[in-house]
């Protein structure tokens, strides 16, 4: 199985592909989509939809994990809520199906701990990766964690028992 896993930001938002078969993860593609705030909005979000788009078209993954939105303030939430819109557009226009994971339980299931700070993220990410390059910095790290994160949750049975009861 194909994840990418996404870390929505305006400013910067990563993005992590890995290959799975369900015990064991693969590094294929991680990145970061850089935009200015200097820029329009709709320029800012319309980079973040095509740089997400192209990763789905080229790479053609088999479900999209994106982290849930977290913030304390209502304007941070709002801006943040666009940019995960955009990418979860791209999302929808291929027809992927889309999880979303709380940042404290892809930390959880990823390093053992839902409090790990940056540092302790980049090690776990290495580590599930057999990469020490994988995580070149924490956005790409919170998407290849969002990325894990699924990867283990859909293997779980009790998911399976969820999806079976729907």
């Amino acid at each position: 199985m194909r994840i990418l896993g996404i870390d929505p930001g305006l400013t910067n938002t990563g993005y992590g592909l890995i290959d799975t078969d369900g015990s064991n993860f693969k590094a294929v593609e991680g990145g970061v989509v850089r935009t200015k705030s200097s820029e329009p909005m709709e320029k800012r979000l319309f980079a973040i939809y095509k740089v997400i788009r192209d990763v789905i078209q080229e790479f053609k993954p088999d479900a999209v994990a994106i982290e849930d939105l977290h913030a304390r303030f209502a304007k941070t939430a709002l801006l943040l809520g666009q940019a995960r819109g955009v990418a979860v557009m791209a999302a929808g226009e291929a027809d992927l199906p889309m999880f979303g994971y709380q940042p404290t339980r892809a930390k959880n299931l990823v390093t053992g701990s839902g409090r790990a700070d940056k540092e302790q993220m980049k090690l776990a990410i290495a580590a599930h990766l057999g990469d020490p390059d994988a995580a070149k910095n924490e956005h790409v790290a919170d998407a290849f964690s969002i990325a894990i994160a699924h990867a283990i949750m859909s293997g779980s049975s009790a998911v399976a028992a969820i999806e079976a009861a729907k």
